[in-house]
């Protein structure tokens, strides 16, 4: 009997110890697949850090030599973006174009050779590279587009082995990815969650919505470690009442609406086919047109003092915070310089630069209300533009609410601004930006197989 007992009792430690190393060991498996995923999103987190860090420095370069004299840009900005091309044909061909349409198709079932094109560590260290010359020759560019492939890129390329068992789970690392970029970047959670919902994620996986989670704070977090917490464009206290200020809303929706939806048509169709020659001078000499359109960049800022040139972040804030007075033209120029920088064909974003265009709308459109507070006029300004652009007003209000901390009086205005922004840029054109750039860069991707 003593044996026995004895026996049972082994057994039991036998049991319990076996459960330990079971447990444990699924413990240290949870821990490897999870790893990744954490690794992932804190390099997002510094990616984005470097990189707004080296786009205000890049900024901040391209002055310093333009107040030495302002003739170096008919030099500095048509060499940028003819070397941009030049570098992104030769060396980074998967680092081409704003970086949310390319990775959109990515996203799409069976796109295993695009991904291992775009979402590689190459074409993200190549998407840096040559969006930062880009800033740094003072066309008009950001890197907050870029920083959406990017960040898939480190995302996927980190935990490709489980990507490639699953395409559901492929999806939702594109997706974490892109939302981690675009809260690094803009300091907004909020707007990165919402990012990847509306514009990445047409059709919302439920099952993403942890890793999006997770990524974004850690990523979020990280950014803020080494940049600060920080507003984007600075804190805005100012509130608009819907009693006496109602009349905002409509006007600056229904402008914005339509200017914004002009603007996305506009470039649509230059991206698809440019009028008479020049089309064929884009195709057959890439790199001669990055050059002339750079140097006719150079001569609209320098006919402008300057005030064009470069991604629009300074001339925005200083809109913004109530300064800009002399700065009427300048939201139309700075429209012009966006189209012309991107049929230049350099890789660059225009999530930024279309903010900046809104401001500079906003701060026309409060001429027409002048009894109105400026900043109020130049916040509903850019949630305008930017939603009647991109047709994405969930993105638009959020980011821009947390952009600048906005008080609570101004949620409701710059949701309906967007809303109706929105609508009425459905009747200017059919499809909506990034979408319509999506659809065309799938037809290139086609005929490039069709003729290998």
């Amino acid at each position: 009997m003593p044996d026995a007992r004895v026996a049972r009792r082994l057994g039991q430690h036998g049991l319990r110890a076996s459960r330990r190393l079971r447990y444990l060991y699924l413990s240290m498996a949870l821990w490897r697949r999870r790893a990744p995923i954490w690794i992932a999103a804190i390099l997002i987190g510094l990616v984005a850090a470097v990189f707004a860090n080296g786009s205000h420095l890049s900024h901040e370069l391209f002055y310093q030599i333009y107040d030495q004299s302002p003739f170096w840009a008919l030099l500095i900005t048509p060499a940028g973006l003819g070397l941009s091309v030049w570098l992104l044909r030769t060396f980074f061909e998967g680092a081409g174009g704003g970086g949310i349409p390319q990775t959109i198709i990515a996203m799409q079932p069976g796109m295993h050779a695009l991904r291992a094109r775009i979402l590689t560590m190459r074409a993200a260290v190549g998407k840096m590279v040559l969006t930062l010359i880009g800033v740094s020759c003072g066309s008009t560019m950001g890197y907050e587009g870029p920083i959406v492939q990017v960040g898939a890129a480190i995302k996927y390329s980190l935990n490709r082995e489980a990507a490639l068992r699953h395409e559901g789970v492929a999806r939702s690392f594109i997706l974490a990815g892109a939302a981690a970029g675009v809260a690094a970047a803009f300091n907004t959670p909020l707007a990165g969650i919402v990012f990847a919902i509306e514009e990445m994620g047409r059709t919302f996986d439920q099952r993403a919505s942890s890793t999006i989670l997770l990524s974004v704070i850690l990523a979020g977090i990280t950014a803020i470690a080494v940049l600060g917490d920080y507003n984007y464009f600075g804190v805005v206290s100012v509130a608009l009442d819907l009693r006496a200020g109602w009349m905002a809303i409509p006007v600056c929706g229904i402008i914005g609406g339509i200017i914004g939806g002009l603007t996305s048509r506009i470039i649509l169709i230059l991206a698809e086919r440019l009028p008479g020659p020049l089309h064929g001078w884009r195709s057959h000499y890439p790199i001669l047109f990055a050059i002339a359109c750079g140097l006719l960049l150079a001569l609209i800022g320098i006919a402008s003092d300057g005030i064009t040139f470069g991604t629009g972040y300074f001339r925005a804030k200083e809109i913004i915070e109530g300064g800009g007075s002399s700065m009427q033209e300048y939201g139309i120029l700075k429209l012009v310089s966006l189209v012309i920088t991107y049929i230049s064909g350099a890789p660059g974003g225009m999530f930024a630069p279309s903010l900046a265009v809104g401001a500079g709308f906003g701060l026309n459109l409060s001429l027409l209300l002048p009894a109105l507070p400026q900043a109020a006029m130049v916040l509903l300004g850019m949630v305008a533009f930017f939603s009647g652009m991109t047709r994405a007003p969930m993105t638009g209000f959020v980011i821009v609410m947390e952009m600048t901390s906005s008080s609570s009086t101004m949620i409701i205005p710059l949701m309906a601004t967007a809303l109706m922004a929105a609508n009425v840029s459905r009747l200017m054109n059919r499809h909506a930006l990034y979408d319509g750039q999506a659809e065309l860069f799938l037809q290139q991707l086609r005929a490039r197989n069709q003729a290998n």
